[in-house]
């Protein structure tokens, strides 16, 4: 009798036991899901942030890259140019003012470095897209040293060569761009015509002009392979966006 009673308790108990750890694993579940949603919910706020960072990347890109093909173009002008060939010295003003006319690009990195830094990348579920992120600090390395040198042999060259015989005020005339305005735009002075004869005809001028042709080259070069990767990187969040 005892032991019927004692078989009877104990299987009492493991059935209360049972249901005890099938709560707890419900709950837990429950839970899992519930954190899972909101991983997802958090991954979809970051993933519609990164979108919006990406298109004001590219349009700014665009926009840059437009003005740096205007200044190669200029000095290929400038190169090529035939001084036997009557000119206006107002043209030559107008190359020099696109030539000197570059842009830099700025990325935008305020949500991509804020995820970065908190550890918020790891909610991306899809790894290429991961990766492709955690590859866009290093696309911009190349790209921002080409800009450096560039922009310090622009500097450390142009005016100890074209200022002898150019007057740099004229080419301010011609750098018109939306991100560079001005209030007071200088008046222009006339300087001998045999000035910018001399200019075109100088080869430490024409050396100078090539190798700020190849700096240049080197960073429009660069921005189109930055242009690709924004565009590739920018589909892919888009495909990972609920509803796109």
């Amino acid at each position: 009798m005892e032991t019927r009673k004692t078989s009877r308790y104990l299987k009492y108990a493991i059935g209360e036991i049972i249901l005890v750890v099938i709560g707890i694993l419900i709950a837990l579940q429950i839970n899992n899901w519930n954190e899972n949603r909101k991983d997802i919910a958090k991954e979809q706020q970051i993933l519609l942030s990164l979108q919006e960072e990406f298109k004001q990347n590219i349009k700014e890109l665009e926009f840059d890259h437009q003005i740096n093909l205007g200044s190669i173009n200029a000095i290929k002008t400038l190169l090529n140019f035939d001084e036997n060939v009557d000119f206006e010295t107002r043209t030559i003003d107008s190359l020099m003012g696109q030539a000197y006319n570059f842009a830099t690009f700025d990325a935008r990195l305020g949500v991509y470095n804020d995820i970065s830094s908190s550890g918020s990348l790891e909610l991306i579920r899809d790894p290429k897209l991961r990766y492709q992120l955690n590859q866009w600090t290093g696309e911009l390395n190349d790209y921002k040293e080409d800009q450096i040198i560039r922009r310090n042999y622009w500097i450390h060259n142009m005016p100890s060569l074209v200022n002898k015989l150019l007057p740099i005020r004229n080419q301010d005339t011609f750098m018109d761009r939306k991100d560079y305005a001005r209030e007071i735009l200088t008046k222009p002075i006339q300087v001998p015509k045999s000035n910018y004869m001399e200019f075109l005809k100088s080869l430490e001028i024409d050396g100078m002009l090539f190798d700020y042709y190849m700096n240049q080259s080197f960073v429009t070069t660069n921005e189109e392979s930055i242009m690709k990767f924004l565009k590739s990187t920018l589909k892919l969040i888009e495909s990972n966006i609920d509803g796109d």
